[in-house]
């Protein structure tokens, strides 16, 4: 990126969250968009009923371990806004993000020598949380629907299938929501062959008319995670687990089973609750949706022409490449001053997928940075 195009960027925008010190906008990150002036006076108020209720050094002086018993009712309440009903509070479990919630489930139903299926397209840390506990890892073919049921089938007959981990709304990268139907047939599946899922619902939150989540579907095999850090805000990190039963939670995070920190932090999780409690964490929501949803606009007009999957409702946008390296098109962007994520990192070693790029819009804190940066990938692309 030349010293011409970067005097271009004003002082209000090099301060901006997406913005690197090398004047690089990162599109590759994944946040949620900024909504302060809804944000700021709901969380402060909040902010200040806890800490009325529970002073600093009180509210601090210990781990929530599985959480709270508030905690986890409200926790309940949070996750019932998806799975239809509202489940026993002993199943809930509340964690410092979706990341350590995976990182404690993977060995905890998928170690001993069995194998854990993904999608093959997938959040890359899956690959390598499970590679630090020597899990094995298939693929699972996905389609314009998500995780291709027949194949998903194949792969139950042939590997000793432990846990399946997915993204049902708004895959990774791909945005693929799968249908209802879809998410019946995979229930069906893992029903069949007893396979635990592990359904990562994060982004499902900010989706216009979201479907049911799978695990509502067969509950019995299923560990459901409802993160907060891509829907409220990144730093706002927290995630409700939601166990097959009250026994396997405790099981798979009763304090000191893994030597990693998973525990809520005691303010996020005091805040959350609090935030439920008083259904402002919905006013919250809806602020993001018409944020999300602008930007969304922003970027499609912005890129007429190109082939692409969006949706008001995802944080990213994907676009799909025919003959060209998304690596090569990604290092021509970053010579632009934008930084996008490509497929490749999103698969396995070894395997080349099919050449796409994805385009986080939530991260830049103004849509004139965010309508920069996609002038600028326009440019690239063409």
């Amino acid at each position: 990126m030349d010293a011409i195009a970067l005097s271009n960027l004003s002082t209000k925008e090099t301060a901006d969250r997406a913005i690197s010190p090398d004047g690089v906008i990162r599109l590759a990150l994944n946040h949620p968009p900024p909504v302060p002036d809804v944000f700021n006076p709901i969380v402060s108020e909040a902010l200040n009923r806890v800490l009325a209720k529970s002073p600093p050094a009180e509210l601090m002086a210990t781990h929530r371990w599985m959480g709270t018993e508030e905690d986890r009712q409200q926790g309940a309440v949070f996750v019932a806004r998806r799975l239809g009903e509202i489940p026993d509070p002993d199943r809930v479990i509340v964690t410092h993000s979706t990341q350590t919630a995976i990182h404690m489930l993977l060995p905890s139903i998928a170690g001993n020598g069995r194998t854990l299926a993904v999608e093959q397209l997938s959040y890359p840390p899956v690959r390598s949380f499970a590679g630090r506990y020597g899990i094995r890892v298939v693929d699972v073919p996905i389609d314009g629907d998500g995780i291709n049921p027949d194949a998903f089938e194949q792969v139950c007959r042939r590997e000793r299938v432990a846990a399946l981990y997915l993204l049902s709304t708004f895959q990774n990268p791909t945005t693929a929501t799968m249908s209802i139907v879809r998410r019946k047939e995979i229930a069906a599946i893992a029903r069949r062959h007893q396979v635990q899922l592990i359904e990562d619902d994060v982004y499902s939150l900010l989706a216009a008319s979201p479907l049911p989540p799978i695990s509502a579907f067969v509950p019995e095999l299923s560990w459901y995670l409802l993160g907060t850090a891509k829907s409220f805000s990144a730093g706002l990190k927290l995630a409700f687990v939601v166990a097959p039963n009250g026994t396997e939670a405790a099981r798979a995070f009763w304090p000191g089973v893994r030597a990693t920190y998973w525990m809520a932090s005691p303010v996020s999780a005091a805040l959350m609750a609090e935030l439920i409690s008083s259904g402002e964490d919905l006013k919250i929501l809806a602020a993001v949706k018409v944020e999300l949803a602008a930007r969304h606009q922003l970027v499609v007009s912005g890129l007429r022409g190109t082939p692409l999957a969006s949706d008001p409702g995802c944080l990213h946008v994907w676009i799909p490449l025919k003959g060209v390296s998304s690596s090569g098109i990604a290092a021509e962007i970053l010579e632009h001053g934008v930084q996008v994520a490509i497929s490749a990192s999103y698969a396995r070693d070894g395997w080349i997928p099919p050449e796409g790029i994805r385009i986080g819009i939530g991260n830049p804190e103004t849509r004139s940075v965010l309508e920069q940066a996609i002038s600028r990938i326009r440019r690239a692309l063409s």
